[in-house]
């Protein structure tokens, strides 16, 4: 075979690739339990088609609530009587979680179809993302590289994990590189026509989540560049100013068709405020075994190496390579270079990263992540190029390399930690939360149990979701949100088991750490890399909390 990725019918490839993603998707999430905030996105979304009030999560925008609630809407499901709730109580943060809970979790509700087919949306904004790099790719770099980029995006760990989460990591990382490459496009036709698009994609990744607000800074840099290439060309310089309204004016107005006609923003204007409030507010987060509420200007980097592949290190080392002695060699040509849009769009995100003390999941970085693949695809299909032998093979290796690591994880994506970690069921040294365990534990847990004939466990668990909705019977510990008390009957004998999620054995959360002897016990069973079981001998009292 003389060159294995000279292809005929690259869609067909891409087609397997996007194939492939989509089966480990669908399969690692209906072996996941809901995942933290999830459902009260599911639930928000299908009350507010319901109802027409969308006032469950006011400070997330609307649009991933309306594509994740219409499956479930869709299903007829039974909703929560509020009639006897007082506007006042529907202000307070718990009460999303209280009536989420009980939208998916009351006795009767199928609560595992509904998750399925509210998560079904996140699968395929995940499909969209992959397609959005490969044509991008295909664009600046040819075929090849374009098939990298789709490869490197399908079997990112963090994609296939959170492309099964009704959540709005994927879908913002989706619409800001659609944004990113619309605005780019504008910006060299300054055409109104491609400013109103460029404007509509902003307006919408606006829509997704407030993180997207990174695009204004990318856009100014994307001018500014344009600025020094066609500086002297009057008709450009003539036509960009029309360009640049056309493109505020759709932002506007995808804006307010998302808000449901509000023309004066102000559920929008409540989101920026509250997501400021988060991001520059003190949140517990946990690095390497060290809990912080300011966080770690090095949480992103070194969260980049442990949720991606040596495999894919070694393919950026590689395209570092390639593209820094293309840049040596002509450096004008990487102010109108079609990759440009990426690179500034990493630069700003990555600037954005390490000042940000918000540490509790590298899903963050996500947004940046499509931007890298892509740089990194087009260095190596310069590097294929070269008629080495040593070269290709060093590619080969390092691509199936990152695949076979990836899916040697399969179904448990979240809990993914890359070859620098210790063995698997010792991740929870290195990361916690979003990033290793966000509650998805519940199914295997509960397969285990009665797999293994354990009929009731002492339970602390990090997540949102009823354990008894999974069929498990537990004896509370203390937990993030505290566990309601099951009905027990009150002769029943003490469990033998005790299961602690891995956020909560890490003591992230909680003012004192009240799981420490557990960590320095070895646990008798570790479910998903994210589920810590301990046996308890008849006589002890350790696990009364």
């Amino acid at each position: 075979m003389k060159d294995m990725i000279t292809l005929k019918r690259p869609g067909l490839w891409l087609a397997a690739i996007m194939i492939a993603n989509l089966v480990l998707t669908v399969g690692a999430m209906r072996r996941t339990s809901t995942t933290f905030d999830e459902i009260v996105m599911m639930a928000g979304g299908a009350r507010g088609l319901h109802t027409g009030d969308w006032d469950l999560a006011p400070e997330h925008p609307p649009f991933v609530q309306y594509i994740y609630g219409l499956p479930v809407f869709l299903a007829h499901p039974d909703y929560p009587d509020e009639s006897g709730v007082l506007p006042q109580t529907k202000l307070h943060m718990g009460y999303r979680y209280a009536y989420a809970k009980e939208f998916f979790f009351k006795d009767g509700v199928h609560t595992r179809k509904l998750t399925f087919l509210g998560r079904l949306p996140a699968a395929l904004v995940a499909l969209a993302l992959i397609a959005l790099a490969f044509f991008f790719t295909r664009r600046a770099a040819g075929d090849r590289a374009a098939l990298l980029a789709a490869l490197l995006v399908a079997f990112l760990p963090d994609l296939l994990a959170h492309g099964g989460v009704a959540y709005n990591d994927v879908p913002v990382a989706t619409t800001v590189f659609a944004a990113v490459w619309l605005t780019d496009r504008a910006i060299r036709s300054a055409t109104i026509r491609d400013g109103i698009i460029a404007g509509l994609s902003i307006g919408l990744a606006l829509g997704v989540k407030n993180s997207a607000v990174a695009l204004g800074p990318i856009a100014i840099a994307l001018l500014l560049l344009q600025i020094v290439v066609s500086w002297r060309d009057a008709d450009w310089r003539r036509r960009i100013a029309p360009a640049a309204l056309a493109t505020a004016a759709g932002t506007y107005l995808a804006l307010v068709i998302i808000y449901r006609g509000d023309f004066l923003l102000t559920e929008y204007q409540y989101a920026v405020k509250f997501a400021f409030r988060h991001v520059t507010g003190r949140t517990p987060s946990y690095l390497l075994g060290t809990r912080s509420l300011d966080g770690w200007w090095y949480f992103f980097p070194l969260a980049f190496l442990y949720k991606t592949s040596a495999g894919l290190h070694v393919l950026i080392a590689m395209s570092l390579v390639s593209l820094g002695s293309a840049i040596r060699a002509t450096p004008a040509r990487v102010l109108s270079s079609p990759l440009r849009a990426p690179l500034v769009a990493l630069l700003v995100f990555g600037m954005l990263l390490l000042t940000a003390r918000l540490n509790i999941g590298f899903r963050y970085a996500l947004p940046a992540i499509p931007f890298l693949f892509v740089l990194t695809a087009a260095g190596i299909a310069r590097l294929w190029d070269v008629p080495n032998r040593g070269i290709r093979s060093a590619i080969v290796a390092a691509t199936v390399w990152m695949i076979v690591q990836t899916v040697s994880y399969y179904p448990h994506f979240l809990a993914y930690i890359s070859e620098y970690g210790p063995d698997r069921d010792e991740n929870y040294t290195i990361l916690a939360d979003s990033s290793l365990d966000w509650g998805q534990g519940l199914i295997e847990l509960s397969d285990f149990m009665r797999e293994n004939g354990i009929s009731r466990v002492y339970l602390s668990y990090f997540g949102s979701a009823s354990p008894q909705a999974y069929g498990i019977d537990y004896v509370p510990m203390s937990s993030f949100f505290p566990l309601d008390n099951p009905p027990q009957a009150v002769a029943a004998a003490a469990p033998e088991w005790v299961a602690i999620s891995a956020t909560n054995l890490t003591g992230t959360y909680f003012n004192a750490d009240p799981f420490a002897k557990f960590r320095n016990s070895r646990p008798n069973h570790v479910i998903g890399h994210n589920m810590y079981l301990y046996h308890l001998s008849a006589d002890s009292t350790e696990a009364q909390q």
